[in-house]
C-alpha cells in the first residue's frame, strides 16, 4: 500500500516515519490506483475525480476540522474513512494559531497597519492618514463560542474589551464563565464594534450570515472571518464594503477557493482589496499555518490512521 502526501514542504518527518511503517511513502505527485490512504492539507478538493484515480483507497486523512475541501458524501458513500481533527477536543485546546491569527487581523484593521507600512515602504511618513482605534473598551462580538471563540474572548478580554456572543448551542451560565455576555444573533450584530466569525461550516450554517446581518452593523464596525467563506452568503461582504455599511474586513478565506489562487481572478472582493479603496485585508487561508501547529497535527493525524489500519 502506498500513502501519499501531496504537500510534502515541511512535512513533519516524525508524521512520514509513521506512515512508512504503513507502506511506501510517495511525497507529492499524482493519485494512483496503489494508493491506499492520502494525507492532504487545504491545498487540493478531494473529489470523484481524485477518488477515481484511487480506487484501493481507504483514508483520506486531513489535519483540519473544516471538511469543505472533501467531497464527504462521496468518500462515504465509497467506504473512504475519513480522519481529521474533527471532534477531537481535548487535542485541539492546544491549536491557538487560528485564534492567534485572528487577534492579529483585528489589530491590523483597528490600527491600519498595512496600509501604514505599504505608506512608509512608498517613502511618506505621515502618521495622521492612519489614525485608527484602541482596542480596550471597544465590544468584540463572536459568532460562535466554541474552541476558538473562546481562546479570543479570552485574549480580547486581558486586552480591556467587552466581549459578546452568539451561539444558541452554548448556555447563559456557560458564556458567563468565559466572562462573555450571550446575546441573541440580531444584538450581535448590532452592537459588535468588532464583529470575528467562529462557525463551524455545515449544511445548517452554510449562509448563516445574510446580507441584512451586514446592514444592520454599525458603519464604524469591522468584521474578521478566519473560519469559513460559506458561512457568510455569496456576495454580502462585498456589497456591506461600497455601501459603507462596516468600516472595514479582514478575511482568511474566500468563497470558491482554489489551491493554485486561480479563484482570485473571479473575486470581486479581491478586485476591491487590489483597488485599495477599502479597508480590507485578505491573507491565503494561513489561520493553522505556523510550524508548530502544522507538525503537531499532521503527527496527530498520522498516530490515528496507524491505529486505524492496525486495529
Amino acid at each position: 500500500m502506498k500513502v501519499l502526501i501531496t504537500e510534502p514542504q515541511d512535512y513533519s518527518l516524525k508524521a512520514i516515519e509513521m506512515y512508512k511503517s504503513l507502506g511506501e511513502v510517495v511525497l507529492g505527485g499524482e493519485p494512483t490506483a496503489e494508493v491506499g490512504v492520502i494525507a492532504i492539507r487545504l491545498k487540493n478538493k478531494i473529489d470523484s475525480s481524485w477518488m477515481d484515480k484511487m480506487p484501493n483507497l481507504k483514508i483520506i486523512a486531513s489535519p483540519t476540522t473544516g471538511l469543505n475541501h472533501i467531497d464527504v458524501a462521496e468518500a462515504e458513500k465509497r467506504g473512504i474513512k475519513l480522519v481529521t481533527l474533527r471532534g477531537h477536543t481535548s487535542f485541539l485546546d492546544k491549536i491557538t494559531s487560528t485564534a492567534e491569527e485572528t487577534l492579529g487581523l483585528i489589530l491590523a484593521l483597528a490600527r491600519k497597519i498595512p496600509q501604514a507600512h505599504a505608506h512608509v515602504m512608498g517613502g511618506g511618513w505621515n502618521r495622521d492618514q492612519f489614525k485608527g482605534y484602541q482596542l480596550a473598551g471597544q465590544t468584540l462580538g463572536i459568532l460562535g463560542l466554541g474552541r476558538l471563540g473562546r481562546m479570543v474572548a479570552r485574549s480580547s478580554l486581558a486586552l480591556g474589551m467587552k466581549v459578546i456572543a452568539a451561539d444558541p448551542n452554548v448556555s447563559e451560565a456557560e458564556m458567563e464563565k468565559h466572562g462573555v455576555q450571550r446575546v441573541g444573533h440580531d444584538e450581535l450584530f448590532k452592537n459588535s464594534d468588532i464583529l470575528s466569525l467562529h462557525v463551524m461550516l455545515t449544511d445548517d450554517t452554510k449562509n448563516l450570515v445574510k446580507e441584512g446581518d451586514l446592514k444592520m452593523m454599525k458603519p464604524t464596525a469591522y468584521l474578521v472571518n478566519t473560519a469559513r467563506a460559506e458561512i457568510m452568503e455569496k456576495g454580502a461582504l462585498e456589497k456591506a464594503l461600497k455601501e459603507k455599511w462596516i468600516a472595514g474586513a479582514a478575511v482568511d478565506v474566500m468563497w470558491d477557493e482554489e489551491g493554485s489562487g486561480a479563484h482570485l481572478a473571479k473575486s470581486e472582493l479581491w478586485q476591491m482589496a487590489k483597488s485599495g479603496q477599502h479597508n480590507l485585508i485578505i491573507v491565503p487561508h494561513i489561520g493553522g499555518a505556523t510550524y508548530d501547529a502544522m507538525q503537531i497535527t499532521e503527527e496527530f493525524i498520522a498516530d490515528l490512521v496507524k491505529k486505524e489500519l492496525t486495529k
